[in-house]
Formats: structure tokens, sequence, C-alpha cells
């Protein structure tokens, strides 16, 4: 009877204790999936779009078929499948993260990924505007040459302006917003690897 008792008094004292609060690891699964959904929708996108413009292409009217034109339109589509392949790659490294692991391996993936993330923004963002910037001016130009200069100039103007708000505002509110996310993931975990120490 007394190994049993002392049997019982190590049980008790190998017990590990549980985390008091109980974390929502759930929300943390959430976000990662949404964050995965949202790059993989917007890959969808620009493929299609780069198919599209490459029918557009295809489909011209022969008087169009300039080299210009031909070769900016062509660039616009090889921009948008580079992109497209850029964001489906940061979409695995989502997948690869993996929940299984202890709370301080899973932080650090999430860490690196970050770190990933910032580093493609960093060259990214300036790069595929620059690319697609000046596509679109050769491809304005041989279209609109033969009209009025101010025609030109408002087209241009216009496809500009929007141009500068997608990348000045609508890209930096899209940052923000997958930062948030991102922030509120690494805080989750964070507060997790807290509780096992």
């Amino acid at each position: 009877m007394e190994e049993f008792k002392e049997l019982e008094n190590l049980w008790k004292q190998s017990e590990t204790k549980v985390p008091a609060k109980n974390t929502n690891i759930s929300k943390i699964k959430n976000n990662r999936m949404k964050l995965k959904n949202t790059y993989t929708r917007g890959a969808i996108l620009l493929i299609i779009t780069g198919i599209y413009i490459l029918g557009l292409m295809i489909f011209l009217d022969s008087k169009l078929k300039t080299v210009p034109i031909i070769s900016s339109m062509s660039i616009i589509s090889v921009v948008c499948f580079l992109q497209a392949y850029l964001i489906l790659f940061t979409a695995k490294k989502i997948s690869q993260i993996d929940e299984t692991q202890t709370p301080s391996f899973h932080l650090q993936q999430w860490q690196n990924f970050r770190t990933f993330q910032k580093k493609i923004r960093h060259w990214n963002m300036p790069i595929y505007y620059i690319l697609l910037g000046i596509a679109l001016g050769v491809y304005m130009y041989e279209l609109l040459k033969t009209v009025d200069l101010w025609k030109m100039a408002l087209a241009f103007a216009i496809t500009y302006a929007w141009m500068f708000f997608a990348y000045f505002y609508l890209g930096k509110k899209e940052i923000k917003k997958q930062d948030a996310k991102m922030d509120g993931i690494i805080a989750e975990l964070k507060s997790l690897e807290n509780q096992f120490q």
C-alpha cells in the first residue's frame, strides 16, 4: 500500500500546470486562413487579368497591332503573371506554417513570415507599379497619338491619378489591414508562449 501512495505522490508532483488563461487558438487559425485566402484570390484575379489582356491582344484590330502596343500589352500580362506567382508563393509560405508546433516555434514561424513579407513589400510594390505605369504609358500613347493633345493629357492624368490613388491609398490601406491581422496573430502567440513559460 505504501508503494501505491508513493506512486500517487509522484504522479501529483509530475502533473504539468495548465495555463490559466484560455487562448483562442481558433482565432489564429482563422486569421491564417483569411490571410492565405486573400493572397490566393488576388493571385487568381491577376492571372485572369493577364489572360484577358493576352486575349485582347490576339483579337485586336490589325490596324492597332503595332510593335509598341503588342509589346506593352505583353509586358502588362507578364507583370500580372509574375505578381500572381509571387503572391501564390507568399500564400504557400503561409500554408507551411505548422500550427502543431510549440507556441515558441509557431511564433518564430510567423515572425519569419513577417520579415519575408516586409522584404517583399519593400521592392515589389514599387517595381510592380513602375513597370505597369511604363507599359500603360506606351500603350496609351500609341492609341491616342492621333487625338488632340488635351484629350491625351486628360487620359494620362486620369490613368496615373488612379494609379497613384491605388498605390498610395488603397495599397497602404490593405497593408495596414494585413499588418493588423499579423499583429493579432503574433500577439496571441506571444501570450500563449508566456503562459507556457
